[in-house]
């Protein structure tokens, strides 16, 4: 570790502050070690003195150096590694052994490589007499001269003679020294000069006396890349060292696993994994470790890439929801009473060989499915998953029947990000489809169904480009699954969209893990996947109402019994109804968020939080018996913090409110409370004639209608 910088806080100095003179420096090469030596030299700035009248007081030349003195110790100086790296200075025998009880002398100064002075001295160092001779030796002997002689007492040999090697430092150490010169010039009246002197610090080894410090490192290599047949393995390493003194035992490396990987082996007995480990993510403990002083143990973690895209996309920090602040695989090393914390975390990154692909290179590609699936449905349901579960089954039917469909096609159970298939959250759900081996955020194609129309302003695919039906539909209203690109999935970003959770197991629903097909190969694992979670009972229309956002603005909604849900930074941050809900949660340029949610049916109160300063649109939507929806939108401004409020009143339970003069084609919502009006007649039945025209030809297969775009999902 390097000397810290010297500080001066209110007049107050920190850290290593050496004296200093404009006169005279000092310099050292090397370190002092047990029986060793350090050559110390004096550097003064000025010319050495040639000679002095002391008549006259007039020297030659001025000013000069006329004195040097022996390079001295005057302390030591250590970075206490057991008290927050604090630098201090002490006295050597204290900062060197950890008992400095009659050490005696520790340094011993002398001239360089045994020489001697001119008359016959070992001392470092000299002083010329200039009182008696004007040369400050006799010039009858060149060698007594002091131009002649004062060369050779500037290096000084300072030896390290303490008993034994130091066996007590705090941390990093250094012997402080000082150097010292006599400075004579005309006027001064004096042979001897002024002193002028500097210090120096030189590094000292030796063993740091009992203390802990241990760290850990750790890489990650692919050991294996077969994407054709869903096989990918790693090896991640982690290597512990001791950096203190003496052998520490019971030292603990703990690991966690991100749920893209599944642990298959580990080359240390001791370690344990924990009770998910052995299938997918997870925890592993390595307890008892011991580790010598200075030395180093490297333990091998060998696991299964069972989503290399979500692992990538965690890698990069753009994968964060439903997820721990892990940036792929944690290492963490553990020892009691470790004196530097700061190096027992690390993180491995897997480098991932993906291959290249595009959005239209997989419209290409699904071709092949053309044949086996139509992209319809008969399902009518509020069940937030089950669209996504049908997708999937008919896809692994087509598999198991028709292998060589997905010879170059992998597909997945997705979420967006609030979905939760075993609790009461729910979001949008769907299988995203890929060329095996890419990225599928970049080339994947999601099929997905939503019970409730969208207000996303995107591009689905479902037909043929001459049908284009500007209507935000919905899977419930005319059985079409929609095609969207994977960066086109709703859900907030960066987190969108990512694998669907399975409720544990190691059963993956597609990836580059664990199909039917492979079961086997996932050791340790039973010999069919984990079952599909259960459907979760959601809204559906018309027992459902519906609540759109769209601008800066935060949704606060609260229902009849005081249940809650709230929007939070494109996230459902709370959801305490008693069932779940239906959520698509959209990005807007300037970064808010806007919400499509389908709520149970009941009265809501809902309050609008405002995020940023500009206008906002309400839409607060009810269902007829029949699904006819009845939409009231209402526009307004917001600043941040500002709370706006409105009531939703479900059809079931609604009380009419006092007849209020209004323009019939222009429903308007109550703020602050009350009911609205709903749409007329004549837009009720418009709408409805549209859907039914849309389900006249839900029946043609996706091979005869070709491609179709629409707005939403």
């Amino acid at each position: 570790m390097p000397l810290p910088p010297c500080t001066i806080v209110g007049g107050v100095k920190s850290g290593a502050c050496p004296a200093e003179s404009d006169q005279v420096s000092g310099s050292a090469a090397g370190r002092f070690v047990f029986g060793g030596n350090v050559i110390v030299t004096t550097n003064p700035t000025d010319p050495l003195c040639s000679t002095w009248d002391k008549d006259t007081d007039i020297w030659s030349p001025s000013p000069c150096f006329a004195r040097v003195s022996t390079a001295s110790v005057v302390g030591c100086a250590t970075i206490d590694l057991q008290d927050g790296k604090r630098f201090r200075e002490l006295p050597c025998a204290q900062a060197l052994y950890r008992n400095p009880q009659g050490l005696g002398s520790l340094f011993t100064a002398r001239r360089p490589n045994g020489s001697t002075g001119y008359d016959g001295r070992v001392a470092c160092g000299d002083t010329p007499d200039f009182n008696t001779f004007i040369y400050g030796g006799p010039f009858t002997k060149t060698e007594t001269i002091w131009s002649s002689r004062a060369a050779s007492a500037l290096p000084c040999e300072v030896s390290f003679t303490g008993p034994r090697r130091p066996d007590g430092l705090y941390g990093p150490t250094w012997v402080k020294l000082r150097v010292e010169i006599g400075v004579a010039q005309t006027g001064g009246n004096s042979s001897a000069g002024s002193s002028a002197s500097a210090e120096l610090y030189v590094p000292i080894d030796g063993d740091l006396r009992d203390y802990v410090d241990v760290d850990v490192t750790a890489t990650a290599t692919m050991q294996n890349a077969d994407w054709d047949n869903g096989k990918l393995s790693a090896i991640y390493r982690a290597t512990l060292s001791n950096r203190g003194g003496g052998t520490v035992d019971n030292v603990e490396l703990a690991v966690q696993f991100p749920p893209q990987l599944r642990l298959e082996s580990i080359s240390d007995t001791r370690c344990i994994p924990g009770t998910t480990a052995s299938s997918r993510g997870g925890s592993v403990q390595c307890p008892g470790l011991s580790l010598g002083s200075g030395s180093f143990s490297t333990i091998e973690f060998a696991v299964r890439v069972v989503n290399a895209t979500d692992l990538d996309s965690l890698q990069n920090g753009q994968l964060s929801e439903q997820q721990t602040d892990l940036r792929s695989v944690q290492f963490q090393v553990r020892a009691a009473n470790d004196i530097d914390t700061s190096n027992n975390e690390a993180i491995a990154l897997l480098d991932l060989p993906f291959r290249g692909g595009s959005y239209a290179a997989t419209v290409s590609a699904m071709d092949v499915l053309t044949p086996y699936f139509n992209y319809e449905t008969d399902i009518r349901s509020g069940g937030c998953n089950q669209y996504k579960d049908d997708i999937f089954n008919r896809l692994e039917a087509i598999r198991a029947a028709h292998p060589e469909v997905f010879a170059n096609l992998s597909y997945g159970g997705i979420t967006s990000g609030q979905y939760s298939a075993g609790g009461l959250a729910a979001g949008h759900v769907g299988v995203v489809v890929y060329p095996k081996g890419t990225n599928y955020r970049q080339t994947g194609i999601i099929i997905n169904g939503t019970p409730f129309p969208s207000p996303l302003n995107l591009v689905s695919m479902i037909g043929a480009s001459d049908r284009i039906i500007p209507l935000n539909f919905a899977t419930s209203v005319d059985g079409l699954y929609l095609r969207t690109k994977a960066s086109d999935f709703p859900g907030a970003p960066p987190g969108r969209p990512q694998e669907e959770a399975t409720g544990g197991g190691d059963a993956t629903y597609g990836f580059e893990g664990r199909y039917a097909y492979n079961s086997a190969e996932f050791g340790g694992a039973s010999a069919a996947p984990a079952p599909a979670p259960a459907a979760v009972s959601c809204p559906f229309a018309p027992d459902a109402v519906m609540v759109t956002t769209e601008s800066p603005v935060e949704v606060i909604l609260t229902n009849s019994r005081g249940q809650r849900v709230v929007t939070g930074n494109g996230l459902i941050v709370t959801q305490e109804l008693d069932g779940g809900i239906n959520s698509l949660g959209f990005r807007h340029m300037d970064g808010s968020y806007g919400w499509t949610l389908g709520l149970p049916l009941d009265t809501y109160n809902v309050q609008l939080r405002g995020t940023g300063t500009g206008p906002y649109r309400l839409t607060l939507t009810t269902f007829a018996a029949d699904g006819t929806r009845s939409d009231v939108v209402t526009s307004g401004s917001t600043t941040p913090g500002q709370i706006d409020q409105y009531t939703l009143t479900a059809p079931a339970v609604v009380t009419p409110p006092p007849p209020t003069p209004t323009t019939p084609d222009e429903p308007t919502a109550s703020k602050g409370g009350g009911s609205f009006d709903v749409l007329s007649l004549a837009s009720m039945l418009g709408l409805l004639a549209l859907r039914l025209g849309r389900r006249s030809s839900r029946r043609r297969r996706f091979a005869d209608i070709g491609e179709r775009k629409g707005t939403g999902r």
